[in-house]
């Protein structure tokens, strides 16, 4: 009774937030129950993470954000996701972000956050070219050239998509607190 009471306020959630705007869809060519593409990135200290590194038990909590040198909307939601991560972490959860930011910013930014968990970097847009997410008000060639639509993935250990979450205003962020409960159903 209580997991179906949960599954129906857990949809209630996403259907009101997926029916914010209707128009727009963060990851379009993914839907949750589809697999995200192969995942192999350098970490903050330059070793590469696939998808199997970094999932626990239970899946994955994957935070896509623009950057952690100059977006104060990416910094205050890593800072938020250092915060929260051990209650992932209890629910069998892993976390990971991954920005197009150098090695160097990565590591800075584990130093200056103290951050726990990997920072991914995905070399040459790799990525968020093949998730569909990369922001197109850039071209090649400028600063910002190569960040995503922000948001956040829970996966599977399999890299199952389980839910999506993302706001069409870069500025603002899904709470992690709904993406606790939704890994708190897995």
């Amino acid at each position: 009774m209580i997991v179906r009471a949960a599954v129906l306020f857990l949809s209630g959630l996403l259907l009101s937030f997926s029916a914010h705007a209707q128009d727009w869809v963060w990851a379009p060519d993914f839907e949750v129950g589809d697999t995200i593409p192969a995942i192999a990135a350098p970490d903050q200290n330059g070793d590469i993470k696939t998808l199997s590194d970094l999932a626990g038990e239970k899946g994955l909590v994957l935070v896509l954000s623009r950057s952690f040198d100059w977006c104060p909307y990416c910094i205050a939601q890593l800072q938020k996701l250092v915060d929260v991560a051990p209650q992932f972490a209890e629910l069998g959860v892993t976390v990971a972000a991954m920005t197009y930011d150098s090695q160097d910013t990565l590591k800075a930014a584990e130093e200056d956050y103290l951050v726990t968990f990997p920072l991914l970097q995905d070399v040459d847009v790799k990525h968020v070219t093949a998730l569909g997410i990369l922001n197109k008000q850039y071209e090649p060639g400028q600063r910002a050239y190569g960040i995503p639509e922000p948001g956040i993935f829970l996966l599977s250990p399999d890299g199952t998509i389980r839910f999506k979450f993302a706001d069409q205003d870069y500025r603002m962020r899904p709470d992690f607190s709904l993406v606790l409960q939704a890994a708190n159903s897995l």
